[in-house]
């Protein structure tokens, strides 16, 4: 209900920005709707599905790389001083935060072609759910992967992805985590848990319903 719901008001928002197109320079949803693919404009399915899609990868998984990130300073006390007395980290901070807690812990893809993937023979169309939050603990790529080391070298997670399926907002998720945790860190070094947290309860995508929590 809540999804049709939400449909029919991006209709109404689509036909709307129809009627009335903004600069597209600036308007993603004119940009859209005036499309990018050199065989034709968007379908009204493609298009929807992309708003969807922009909303949920630039909103849920950025607020939850934010929370967790907070989380795993408060859990690590050690690291969380380290960040306060040395701000630079911040880069190599989010990269760990990435890692040892992604927002996205699973993928799919679609084997386009027979292949075979530790001894198991995979046909074409054979549907596949790949572990990221697993990948990004693997002991073959990184030294000590239980450790929260915001000085961490070499950091190659896969929080995003990789190759042709990367995710499209990597650069700006990145930015929004060292903005966020940066300046919050600075003013209210002193932030503390309040109360028990509550994480989202969903297998792909980690993040806290709720996270109590004083600046003072």
């Amino acid at each position: 209900m809540r999804r049709a719901r939400f449909l029919d008001y991006l209709k109404g928002l689509v036909a709307d920005r129809r009627a009335k197109l903004g600069d597209p320079e600036h308007d993603v949803l004119t940009r859209l709707i005036q499309g990018e693919q050199s065989a034709g404009k968007l379908s009204e399915l493609e298009l929807l599905h992309n708003i969807i899609f922009i909303l949920n990868a630039g909103h849920e998984t950025t607020t939850n790389l934010i929370g967790n990130g907070l989380y795993a300073l408060l859990e690590w006390p050690e690291a969380k001083a380290q960040l306060i007395a040395n701000p630079a980290l911040i880069r190599s901070a989010i990269e760990e935060i990435l890692r040892f807690e992604s927002s996205n812990q699973l993928g799919n893809r679609v084997t386009s072609a027979p292949a075979e993937i530790g001894g198991v023979a995979l046909p074409a169309g054979t549907f596949l759910t790949i572990g990221i939050g697993a990948a990004n603990r693997d002991p073959a790529a990184f030294s000590d992967p239980d450790l929260f080391d915001i000085a961490r070298e070499a950091n190659r997670h896969l929080a995003f992805g990789s190759g042709a399926h990367v995710c499209a907002g990597l650069n700006i998720a990145r930015l929004e985590g060292r903005i966020a945790i940066g300046r919050l860190l600075a003013r209210f070094p002193g932030y503390r848990l309040t109360g028990a947290p509550v994480r989202g309860g969903r297998a792909r995508f980690r993040g806290f319903l709720s996270l109590p929590a004083c600046i003072g």
